[in-house]
C-alpha cells in the first residue's frame, strides 16, 4: 500500500499522541471525522500502520536487555529466527545480512534469564554456528515512531 500525504499527517498525530480522537484529528487536518475512521481502517486493515501501547519494560521488572547477534547456517537461518521470536523476552528478531543472520533483542528480568535462553534454546538449535551477545547498559534514543518492519517473507 502507497501512502499518500494525508496517510502520513494522520500517522503523524498518532505518533505524537496515540489516544486522538478522529474528531481532534480531523479537526487538526480539516477534514471530516469519517474521512480519518476510513482512512485509519484503511491503514490498520492494509498492515500499513498499527495503534499499540508500548510498555516500558524496566516497570514490568524487564531490567536487562541484550543484543543478539547469531551467525546460523543458511538453510537453518529461518528456522531459528521463528523459533526465538516466540519467546516473550524476545522483543525484535529478523534476519539480516552480513557474518552474522540474525538478530535478536532479549529483555529480561536478569542476566540469568538471559543467559538461560540463550544457553538452553538458542545455542541448542539445530545449525547455530556462533552467538554474540552484548548487554545494553544505557540507551540514548529508542523511536518507535517509524519502524521499518516487513513480516512479509
Amino acid at each position: 500500500m502507497r501512502l499518500d500525504d494525508l496517510d502520513q499527517r494522520i500517522i503523524g498525530l498518532l505518533a505524537e499522541d496515540a489516544r486522538i480522537s478522529n474528531r481532534e484529528a480531523a479537526r487538526l487536518l480539516g477534514i471530516s471525522d469519517t474521512a480519518v475512521r476510513k482512512r485509519l481502517k484503511k491503514l490498520s486493515d492494509s498492515g500499513a500502520a498499527k495503534i499499540t501501547a508500548v510498555a516500558d519494560s524496566a516497570a514490568l521488572g524487564m531490567t536487562t536487555a541484550v543484543l543478539v547477534r547469531v551467525q546460523t547456517s543458511p538453510e537453518t537461518a529461518r528456522d531459528v529466527v521463528e523459533a526465538m521470536a516466540s519467546f516473550d523476552e524476545v522483543s525484535f528478531a529478523a534476519l539480516m545480512t552480513g557474518r552474522f543472520n540474525i538478530v535478536l533483542l532479549v529483555a529480561a528480568q536478569s542476566r540469568q534469564a538471559v543467559a538461560d535462553i540463550i544457553h538452553m534454546h538458542l545455542r541448542r538449535r539445530s545449525g547455530v554456528h556462533r552467538v554474540e551477545t552484548v548487554e545494553i547498559v544505557s540507551v540514548a534514543k529508542h523511536n518507535l515512531d517509524i519502524a521499518l518492519v516487513s513480516r512479509k517473507r
